[in-house]
């Protein structure tokens, strides 16, 4: 004979269960929440390694291109800023090696020098410069080029794009056009703001080419 159980039981385990499948549910999209922040970190850990790692083998190669400078078996033998690629490490880097004076000085420069710079208004940067400028110490400079272009709002595009063509350590705002990358040489050639300064500063630059 079959029973009859009261509706109110019937109900109670309807909750109950209902609860349990939310809890089940609750507990999958932690479980898939979790796995993929797993999954972002060792990724932004694996993308951090390679940088660190690449930033190790920039110093390696500019350390080596130092260390052979001037000798007879050097990859580069003219500081002009031509740019030489060579592989280091199983990695290709182009290589410059260019006379500060044939560079553009983001501190000194007039707004003719800035102009050789290519893809930038002159205006723009001189604006930019005024700025940055303004929120050091009389004097005070940033500590390397990098720091500088960034305070000017470079991104990090821009940054690498211009780096082998500026300088914050020339002796003069003008330039030097035998001595400037062939990016600028030619357009600096018919500037009156030229400088015959060189052979005191170098400054090696390396960027990673496939």
């Amino acid at each position: 004979m079959a029973r009859n159980h009261p509706p109110g039981r019937n109900r109670r385990q309807g909750v109950v269960l209902l609860a349990v499948l939310a809890g089940v549910m609750l507990i999958a999209a932690l479980a898939g929440t979790l796995r993929a922040r797993a999954g972002a970190t060792s990724a932004a850990l694996a993308r951090l390694a390679d940088t660190h790692r690449e930033a190790l083998a920039e110093a390696s190669v500019i350390a080596q291109v130092r260390a052979a400078w001037g000798q007879p078996t050097a990859a580069i033998r003219r500081a002009d800023g031509t740019p030489v690629v060579i592989t280091h490490d199983g990695m290709r880097w182009e290589i410059r090696v260019t006379d500060v004076e044939g560079l553009v000085d983001l501190y000194a420069a007039p707004m003719p020098v800035l102009g050789l710079l290519p893809g930038v208004s002159a205006g723009d940067l001189a604006s930019r410069r005024i700025r940055m400028i303004a929120g050091l110490a009389p004097g005070d400079r940033h500590g390397s080029v990098v720091q500088t272009m960034a305070a000017m709002g470079m991104d990090a595009g821009e940054r690498a794009r211009l780096m082998p063509l500026v300088t914050q350590r020339a002796r003069t705002g003008e330039i030097n056009p035998t001595l400037a990358p062939p990016e600028l040489r030619g357009a600096a050639l018919m500037l009156s703001e030229q400088d015959i300064a060189g052979g005191d500063l170098a400054q090696i630059s390396a960027r990673r080419v496939e």
